[in-house]
């Protein structure tokens, strides 16, 4: 008995660690987001819960365990997303190893040491260990295979210019003062109807300010775009091209 106490400390001594370290380590992305006010909402509501949790298992009280493993369960499922994108497309970026990357690793660790402590006197304390472990690992996993084959949206500026024969050529750029630029084709009529009705006309050419495409990226290799909308008007029929259609600098469409 004495032996499982010990273990049980020790446990209580590895989770209230973790929970400091996620909360120091994610400290500053939530600042950051309650400061330019991005949307994640709850995020910035499961901080000052987690705080509250690190508390509560700090004062020797049961629920606290159970809080901290609904957070942590919570934050790695509503960050394995940014975090896939960040693994695939921004892995240079070392700052995020400490904002992002760690508070992530802290989260999903909390999962099968919170489990661990809750099941330890269950006869199946083994089974519930092994499948939290899994879990975390999956849920890990998936942050990177989900990438396999994914589709991103995106805004840029078209120069479209239609010859005497109907043929289209599409000056794609992030903005309309860039110098990076990549071309597609095409003859549909629909599109040339729809490029004069919605396009800014200037000398000679057209101007779509806001023409909404679809990016399919296949971990970090672009695979294909997608005309979807010319400002809010939708692209009928929405045409693909492969990277092998595409010519010019598509460096810019990485997420």
């Amino acid at each position: 008995m004495d032996e499982q106490n010990k273990k049980l400390r020790q446990l209580r001594l590895k989770i209230i660690l973790t929970n400091i370290v996620g909360l120091l380590s994610f400290l500053s992305m939530t600042v950051t987001f309650f400061a330019w006010g991005v949307g994640y909402t709850t995020l910035l509501y499961l901080y000052p819960t987690f705080l509250i949790s690190t508390i509560l298992i700090i004062a020797k009280i049961r629920v606290g365990y159970f809080l901290t493993l609904l957070i942590s369960l919570t934050y790695s499922i509503l960050l394995t997303s940014e975090v896939g994108k960040y693994l695939i497309f921004n892995f240079h970026n070392d700052v995020l190893i400490w904002i992002l990357l760690i508070p992530y690793l802290t989260f999903l660790a909390l999962i099968p040491l919170t489990v661990m402590f809750l099941t330890a006197n269950n006869k199946f304390a083994k089974t519930f260990k092994l499948t939290s472990i899994l879990l975390a690992i999956g849920i890990f996993i998936f942050s990177i295979a989900d990438r396999f084959n994914k589709d991103y949206s995106d805004s840029i500026f078209v120069d479209a210019e239609i010859s005497e024969h109907g043929h289209i050529t599409l000056n794609c750029k992030p903005a309309f003062a860039e110098a990076r630029t990549f071309i597609v084709t095409t003859n549909v009529k629909e599109i040339e109807e729809q490029i004069k009705k919605h396009g800014e006309f200037y000398q000679g050419s057209y101007f779509l300010q806001n023409t909404k495409i679809k990016k399919n990226f296949r971990f970090s290799k672009l695979q294909s775009i997608t005309l979807t909308k010319i400002d809010d008007n939708i692209i009928l029929p929405q045409l693909t091209w492969t990277t092998k259609e595409i010519k010019g600098d598509v460096d810019f469409l990485q997420p």
